[in-house]
């Protein structure tokens, strides 16, 4: 471990968690995103700031790749910020051609939102930083162990996209 690394903290759940299988994974999940996230976020650091793209931005953009077209009304809410500064947000990427406006065919007053494909380009150069990262730490490992964890992995996604199709929407109190 390089003076670089963050502390390391024990992937086990504190005793209060007990053993419930998806606190202890919590845990580990918390462990390792902790080493991801100090590499992402100081290469994200510096490229937004070569950029001049705030974090909100940033979360916009992404937001937006997620759920086009969408209202402005609707990132709004996904932002968690105003209307009046999600319109000038977005009035700034789209000056900078990072997104568009398109008209609603259903109603041709309001304006949808989409990435265009500048901001698409723009995402995935940010995206490669973020795979880079993980591409690093999973270098450290064991062949045999990234094997393992690609299969639990891959177990864990099948599960829980069948039982997205069956469950409610987690709320902000269980994220």
């Amino acid at each position: 471990m390089s003076s670089l690394d963050p502390p390391q903290i024990a992937c086990g759940p504190p005793a209060a968690e007990g053993n419930d299988p998806a606190e202890r994974l919590t845990a580990c999940m918390r462990q390792l995103h902790r080493l991801i996230s100090d590499r992402i976020m100081g290469s994200l650091q510096s490229e937004l700031q070569g950029e001049d793209v705030s974090f909100t931005q940033m979360t916009a953009l992404y937001k937006v790749r997620a759920f086009a077209p969408i209202s402005l009304t609707a990132l709004a809410e996904h932002l968690g910020v105003s209307l009046p500064a999600t319109s000038q947000l977005i009035q700034e990427l789209v000056g900078r051609k990072l997104m568009e406006r398109r008209e609603n065919p259903q109603d041709r007053r309001e304006k949808l939102l989409a990435l265009s494909e500048k901001g698409q380009q723009f995402l995935s150069v940010k995206e490669k930083t973020m795979i880079g990262a993980y591409s690093e730490l999973f270098r450290r490992a064991h062949p045999e162990t990234l094997g393992h964890a690609e299969t639990a992995i891959n177990a864990l996604l099948d599960e829980i996209r069948q039982s997205s199709s069956h469950a409610p929407p987690l709320s902000k109190e269980r994220l």
